[in-house]
């Protein structure tokens, strides 16, 4: 059996069969070209292009009113890359459009003759679906519904009783998107997310081997640690997985029966990789745990690495597993066996307690590992060939209620198409659907823009944008007689989508220049080069976009301006929060959305982190804002692991002090978190007392040789032994790093940079 390397997903196995008969003076020339060909991007900038063609040719072929908005449709959906996902985006886009529709008719019909009315429930509406979009489970029905209205309600505005046929009309182009797009996402190299979910979660089961041997390599050999880096970037990749689980069940009945298993297996991954952060320190080289345990130890890490490595195999199968489970287990007596039989070593009785804890914190993660290996085994081992019951309903990944940011952008947005509508009924500027169009766009779609800038910005694209929107009017105005051509009209159209699909084909969300790639796209195309094209389309297509950049990039910069430093202390403060939740509630009292959070934040504020560089921020500042957030996501990661599991494991004996001090403990735990949430909240320098925690940190290491010496006397169960000390031990780190954090947090310098404005 071969382990299945991680691919890219898309990938055909590269040809077996030499290339240097087709072309003896250059080898590698075809196969060069096949691997192209054989790029996910070059297939997805190819999907794109056929996917407009074919809209926009079927949109013409039935004399449909405006094939842009065709087109448009096919710029939305193309963005879903699997074959599930845009089944269901396509769904929710035509009701979207459907309800957008009558809502933009009956609110033109019944109230264009009230203006005030009218702007305040037209842009309602649209603050309402811009919040939505961004955090909903059906955002793409939202998305829709509220340009579908500014659509309708800005067409119609002349002729309010006849604004019927734009809503008409936009659901005829937006189905003929729709077909477009889904017959050549389905012939044409179709993504599935069911298929890449089990390949990818091969793959990680891969890499936690691979973080395995490395962590295991830390605690033996004394090597540099590896892992921990990798480790503690799985629960975005579990996240990843999670949407791969989200997309496949809408392909596949079969696939969705089985969810819950499915679903059940990534969280035995994120509980493998939170084990493996936790191991990180090295056995002194002189410890008697050494000679007395150090190739158990070794061959337990063998067996787990084994049979991690076989979970990774296509072709693991129920005896596989089972032989590989006994062989975890026996290994795992054989610790401790050994670990028992130390106990009549003289040598046992000098072993200090911070060595005990870093050799229990060990075996702990170790038996942590071995649980979910055997849960994993569990679950696979339980899938039936055919099943035929209805899984359990999965929690949503995000918040049933838009946080704060996303509400902010819908009323920002509201606030755009008012100013818009209002604009061009008062002033009727040139390119005036355009101008309504993409006031919503630039101001709505720019918060899911990725990249970490958010508005800062938005002046420069503005200035850039400006010039290269001159720049592409002067070419319309001297290649607009040959767009009369439908073989050239084609041949740009698909280039331009193929560039576009390309380039973005790993990028998540939508940058400024994408939107304005995507507009110009829609607006060439508006311009109808079957017909002698005036100078004033063009230039009404120039201005409207400009004109729509800069009406949102003042509303984007004047209300509640999304910064980089704002934004990465948002992300802060909700961590933190999110810690404290953990520590007063335990683990389990976060909803699966606040898990999800938990792991991206970490993700989200590095790259915010990565675009504060000078002059915005002072020399160095990076690497301190870096080394805290480090810091702090090693105390998520140790909290989740350990609250609320030391008192029920303490013996009887020794519980009520065990609750006392983990009490204590989490107590002041959370005090500390509080005050760095205050801390950032206000951009104020941290004001906490550290000694109350370092003594206490004195004391629990007091208490636990208390109870390590019962435990030795009383021939407490080793194994329960090693997890109270293990768990003793993972306290002990979260406080530390915990401390590590204060110390990091007063050097940072935020008061200097937090309130810049700078342009």
């Amino acid at each position: 059996m071969q382990r299945v390397k991680p691919q890219k997903s898309g990938v055909m196995p590269a040809a077996s069969t030499s290339t240097a008969a087709s072309s003896p003076g250059q080898p590698g020339l075809w196969q060069s070209m096949l691997d192209e060909i054989r790029d996910p991007a070059f297939r997805y900038g190819v999907k794109f292009g056929l996917a407009g063609v074919l809209a926009i040719f079927i949109a013409l072929f039935l004399r449909l009113q405006n094939p842009t908005w065709a087109l448009f449709t096919v710029f939305v959906l193309m963005i879903a890359q699997y074959v599930g996902a845009i089944g269901e985006k396509s769904f929710f886009r035509v009701v979207g459009t459907a309800v957008g529709g009558v809502i933009g008719y009956v609110l033109t019909a019944s109230l264009e003759q009230q203006p005030f009315v009218f702007l305040v429930c037209v842009s309602s509406v649209v603050g309402f679906c811009t919040a939505m979009f961004g955090q909903s489970r059906y955002p793409y029905a939202f998305f829709l519904c509220g340009l579908t209205t500014v659509v309708v309600a800005s067409n119609g505005l002349g002729n309010p009783d006849n604004s019927w046929t734009f809503m008409l009309w936009r659901v005829e182009e937006v189905v003929v998107g729709v077909i477009a797009t889904l017959l050549v996402q389905s012939i044409f190299w179709p993504r599935y997310a069911r298929l890449e979910f089990t390949a990818n979660t091969r793959a990680a089961f891969a890499d936690l081997r691979d973080c395995l041997i490395a962590s295991g390599n830390v605690f033996l050999k004394g090597e540099k640690n590896s892992a921990i880096q990798q480790a503690e970037e799985f629960p975005a990749r579990i996240s990843g997985l999670r949407g791969l689980l989200d997309f496949g069940a809408r392909e596949s009945q079969f696939f969705r029966r089985r969810l819950s298993t499915y679903f059940e297996i990534t969280i035995c991954l994120s509980h493998i990789a939170s084990a493996i952060v936790t191991i990180g320190e090295e056995l002194p080289k002189a410890s008697a745990y050494r000679d007395a345990l150090g190739d158990a130890i070794e061959k337990l890490h063998r067996e787990l690495e084994r049979a991690l490595d076989n979970l990774s195999q296509v072709h693991s199968t129920p005896s596989t597993r089972a032989a590989h489970r006994q062989a975890v287990n026996e290994a795992f007596e054989e610790v401790e066996t050994k670990f028992f039989n130390l106990r009549s070593d003289s040598r046992y009785y000098q072993i200090s307690s911070d060595e005990a804890m870093t050799l229990g914190t060990h075996v702990l993660a170790l038996d942590d590992i071995r649980k979910e290996i055997h849960r994993a085994h569990d679950l696979l081992d339980s899938l039936p060939e055919d099943p035929t019951e209805v899984s359990k309903k999965m929690d949503d990944f995000v918040s049933p209620i838009p946080p704060p940011f996303w509400i902010r952008t819908g009323i920002k947005s509201a606030i755009a198409v008012a100013i818009a509508l209002y604009l061009d009924d008062w002033l009727q500027p040139p390119g005036s659907s355009m101008f309504i169009l993409g006031a919503w766009v630039f101001t709505s779609m720019n918060a899911a823009s990725p990249g970490g800038q958010g508005d800062r910005r938005t002046f420069h694209y503005l200035a850039y944008n400006t010039m290269a929107l001159i720049l592409i009017a002067m070419i319309l105005l001297l290649i607009s007689p040959m767009l009369s051509s439908y073989a050239v009209m084609n041949i740009i159209l698909f280039t331009w989508l193929f560039v576009w699909g390309y380039l973005s084909f790993k990028i998540r969300g939508v940058t400024i220049p994408m939107q304005m790639g995507m507009l110009l796209a829609v607006g060439i195309l508006g311009l109808n080069g079957q017909e002698p094209v005036p100078f004033q389309a063009v230039a009404g297509l120039f201005f409207g976009i400009a004109f729509a950049q800069a009406l949102a990039s003042i509303i984007q910069r004047v209300l509640w301006p999304s910064l980089p430093q704002w934004e990465l202390r948002a992300r802060f403060v909700q961590y933190l929060r999110l810690c404290q939740r953990i520590v007063k509630e335990g683990p389990q009292a976060l909803a699966l959305w606040e898990r999800a959070r938990l792991a991206l934040i970490p993700g989200e504020a590095s790259v915010r982190i990565g675009v504060l560089t000078p002059p915005i921020c002072p020399e160095g500042e990076q690497g301190f804002l870096l080394d805290y957030l480090h810091s702090l996501q090693r105390v998520g990661n140790q909290l989740f692991v350990t609250i609320g599991r030391l008192a029920s494991s303490l013996p009887a004996e020794h519980a009520a002090r065990g609750r006392e001090f983990a009490a204590r403990m989490e107590a002041l735990l959370a005090e500390h978190l509080a005050a760095h949430e205050i801390s950032m909240e206000k951009t104020t320098p941290l004001q906490i007392d550290d000694k109350p925690l370092a003594q206490l940190i004195e004391e629990v290491r007091t208490w636990v040789g208390e109870v390590r010496d019962w435990m030795r006397k009383n021939n407490h169960p080793v194994l329960e032994s090693a997890r109270i000390l293990g768990l003793a031990g993972r306290y002990e780190r979260a406080s530390e790093d915990l401390l590590l954090a204060g110390e990091r947090a007063r050097r940072l310098r935020m008061p200097l940079y937090m309130g810049d404005y700078v342009l």
